[in-house]
């Protein structure tokens, strides 16, 4: 590669690139037009490793932290997420664009991303932030998950007041990554959770049988969104962006993933009842227990907050997104079959 293209691809800057922040960077790096910066509290250089389907592979360190020892254009940049800390890696980077991967359940999102936010707005270049939201529906559920009230909430209104960086909230539904084996994906498992437990073979469908309307979207297609959505030309985001692979239930889930492997997968049930019952037991907990996490998961599955609204999600797809074909449940386990990792 000549150093006169890589001097013109865009850099777009990874705040807390975790389990997906992993398939957004491959599918930035999978593109000529674009080169990725690593913001992380911590660096760590692992040996070389292989390509993964022929895109460049992120690897895993202890507790959570991965590296990449890509060749050049990639670079990784500690930070401890202060202005002070931040901008000077913007500038040096020459960042046209900051993605972040915080999921931070508590109020410490809100100091955090108005550093981030700061940041952009005093940088030379990089005047662009989708900040970590990742969610279903937040136009419609502005806070739902329920610690969203005090942490998403709050920093959306210091991006309204303020005009000097263009953003975007990007939702996706569920990731549909979770249905495959742990082996299989970059997501760690969320058991007890999310619904269908592949490893263990085994399905608790919450409300209604497990029949409420869903979406997901596998992980590698939000990172193309991002990468579309990077090339869209500055002044045409829309505050809220919602991308899906597929619209169905989670019973209907179970029995795609039945016909596939060709076995029964036993089912239990949680009632809404119960979730309930649930969400008012645990309501103070503070800080946020296990079980009250666990609850508001399922508040999301039974109530659609995490379904992306079908009309708009198809809207900007044959807006933003014409040239990704996105997979469906069906697609991405057959994909996963012939593949030791996707």
């Amino acid at each position: 590669m000549s150093t006169s293209s890589i001097r013109n691809r865009q850099v777009i800057a990874i705040a807390g690139a975790g389990d997906l922040g992993r398939y957004i960077c491959e599918e930035i790096l999978a593109s000529p037009d674009f080169s990725v910066v690593i913001l992380t509290r911590s660096v760590k250089h692992p040996p070389q490793i292989p390509l993964r389907n022929d895109k460049p592979t992120l690897t895993f360190q202890t507790e959570n932290k991965w590296f990449t020892t890509l060749p050049h254009p990639t670079a990784i940049h500690q930070t401890n997420y202060t202005l002070s800390s931040l901008l000077p890696i913007l500038d040096a980077t020459h960042a046209t664009a900051l993605v972040s991967f915080l999921n931070i359940p508590d109020p410490s999102y809100i100091a955090i991303h108005a550093a981030l936010l700061t940041a952009c707005a005093q940088s030379a270049t990089c005047k662009r932030l989708i900040p970590s939201e990742w969610a279903g529906d937040s136009e419609r559920y502005p806070d739902k998950p329920a610690y969203y009230a005090t942490s998403r909430l709050p920093f959306r209104t210091m991006l309204a007041r303020q005009a000097e960086v263009e953003w975007t909230l990007v939702n996706c539904g569920w990731l549909a990554e979770y249905f495959l084996p742990a082996r299989k994906s970059y997501m760690a498992p969320i058991k007890g959770k999310f619904p269908v437990d592949p490893d263990g073979w085994a399905a608790c469908l919450r409300g209604r049988r497990g029949e409420e309307m869903q979406s997901w979207t596998c992980a590698s297609d939000v990172g193309r969104a991002v990468v579309e959505l990077c090339r869209v030309p500055k002044g045409g985001w829309e505050r809220w962006t919602f991308v899906a692979g597929e619209w169905s239930s989670f019973e209907e889930a179970v029995k795609t993933i039945e016909r596939f492997y060709g076995r029964p997968m036993p089912r239990t049930y949680k009632s809404s009842e119960e979730i309930r019952h649930a969400l008012a037991e645990h309501a103070g907990d503070d800080p946020i227990s296990e079980e009250l996490e666990t609850a508001q998961v399922e508040e999301m599955m039974v109530e659609g907050y995490m379904t992306c609204p079908k009309e708009k999600t198809l809207m900007q797809r044959d807006q933003y997104f014409k040239d990704i074909s996105f997979m469906c449940l069906k697609q991405l386990l057959q994909y996963a079959e012939a593949r030791d990792h996707v």
